[in-house]
């Protein structure tokens, strides 16, 4: 499989300018993780902005900095008539008058607030705060972070955000502006869809498992690989609407549709190399996964595979080209389903699974799903494999790639054509496949 260049970051990566309470404003908001960056990146050119996060804390301490020399802020300062305001630098886009509010009075009733906002992807907000602002700057500081940690779909998407605030003795004014990867428009694209496409491919009868493979092997066979989309390809929807995206919009839309799964998911961000990373985590029987639906997606494209090399996996095989900061996120100690990583060109036939095996020279095999337990079927080496009428088709790459056929038990192999053969797909009773040209032929 091709290695990726780019990966939910790319031309996205930017410098990030964190200044809590008087501005918070982050772009995009997994570049440095779930940990609060304690010092400021140079931002003296707002749109081109050139770091990477990292993978260790060690490391994110390199690439922060401090405000450049040119740069100003404004504290807040407490008056009786609110005359003071917390400013944003003067480099940034005017305030824009919050189009709603709403009053609280203590810090969970804040970060609800917040939380509120952001998950219905509003553009600005005020929040009246009313009680006590001896502790104003640590009480918002404190309410931001609580409303992010809430969902990792909402954190992922947020691009940019600024907060500013005016207080007393007794009360605050809050204000909010922040900036997404996707319009509220989008967003409700997403959720209807995400819920029929879910009502399609998963039914009330499969495990836990089968059901996060499901959503595995949806994203896998819809999306292809891309930064070139009309939308941000960060996005969920984009991998949704336009099929097409890198790993942040891979790993936003597979935890929204894990989540409505009831599934426990956890929005991952890490390392890859040099290059910034996106993916999941997730959780079952009692224990924690990764899932890496974008490495499970080969590049470049191929129509109908599917791998699970990066399907279900523990701390240990996930770090031989993964890094993370392991402090934020949940262990993932078991290897329960190493089984999955072998698989290549899957076929499903009930709980029987299909596959090219990549440690045995790409040879058909069969998984039962239910025990875990292997077999070869065959000496070919099998790629594009479908299932249709109680045969298995497949690319024979033993035999020049020729269109061949098989029994599921390993029975009655035959050559169908002499041609280099891949591509293939069924339909209405058709199978389809490619060699110098798209053909296809009744399945009896």
């Amino acid at each position: 499989m091709q290695k990726r260049n780019v990966c939910g970051v790319g031309d996205l990566w930017k410098r990030l300018a964190l200044i809590l309470i008087i501005v918070i404003f982050i772009e995009p908001i997994y570049a440095v993780g779930k940990t609060t960056v304690q010092k400021i990146i140079d931002w003296a050119d707002r749109e081109e902005i050139a770091t990477v996060f990292t993978a260790t804390k060690e490391k994110i301490a390199e690439v922060t900095a401090t405000f450049s020399e040119d740069s100003s802020i404004e504290t807040a300062t407490p008056t009786e008539n609110m005359d003071a305001v917390a400013q944003l630098p003067a480099s940034n886009a005017p305030v824009v008058t919050p189009v709603a509010k709403i009053a609280v009075t203590n810090e969970k009733e804040l970060a609800d607030a917040m939380y509120s906002y952001f998950s219905s992807f509003s553009p600005t907000f005020e929040i009246q705060y009313n009680g006590s602002t001896k502790r104003i700057e640590k009480i918002i500081e404190e309410a931001y972070e609580e409303a992010l940690k809430r969902d990792g779909y909402v954190y992922g998407h947020i691009s940019q955000h600024a907060i500013r605030y005016e207080y007393n003795k007794i009360s605050a004014k809050i204000y909010g502006e922040q900036s997404y990867l996707m319009t509220p428009e989008q967003a409700a694209y997403v959720e209807m869809n995400v819920q029929d496409i879910l009502a399609s491919i998963v039914t009330s009868s499969m495990s836990d498992v089968e059901k996060v493979k499901a959503v595995n092997d949806y994203i896998v066979s819809h999306t292809a690989y891309t930064d070139e989309t009309n939308s941000s390809p960060h996005s969920a929807y984009t991998v949704l609407a336009e099929r097409g995206g890198v790993c942040q919009g891979y790993a936003l839309l597979a935890h929204s549709m894990l989540q409505k799964l009831g599934i426990e998911t956890e929005y991952i961000v890490g390392y890859v190399g040099e290059i910034g990373h996106a993916w999941n985590l997730v959780k079952l029987e009692g224990q924690w996964y990764h899932l890496d639906t974008t490495w499970n997606d080969p590049v470049p494209d191929r129509k109908g595979a599917v791998r699970y090399q990066y399907f279900l996996v523990d701390d240990r095989t996930m770090a031989q080209d993964h890094s993370w900061i392991a402090s934020d996120y949940p262990k993932a100690t078991s290897a329960k389903y190493s089984y999955y990583h072998d698989v290549d060109f899957p076929a499903q036939v009930g709980q029987q699974l299909f596959y090219s095996n990549e440690s045995d020279n790409n040879k058909l095999y069969v998984l039962d799903m239910n025990t875990g337990k292997s077999e070869r079927v065959t000496n070919s080496r099998a790629q594009y494999i479908v299932y249709a009428n109680g045969w298995l088709y497949f690319s024979n790459y033993s035999r020049g790639a020729y269109l061949s056929k098989i029994r599921p038990d390993g029975s009655g192999e035959e050559v169908l054509n002499r041609e280099d053969t891949k591509d293939l797909y069924v339909k209405d009773g058709y199978l389809y496949f490619t060699t110098n040209e798209l053909k296809k032929m009744v399945i009896h």
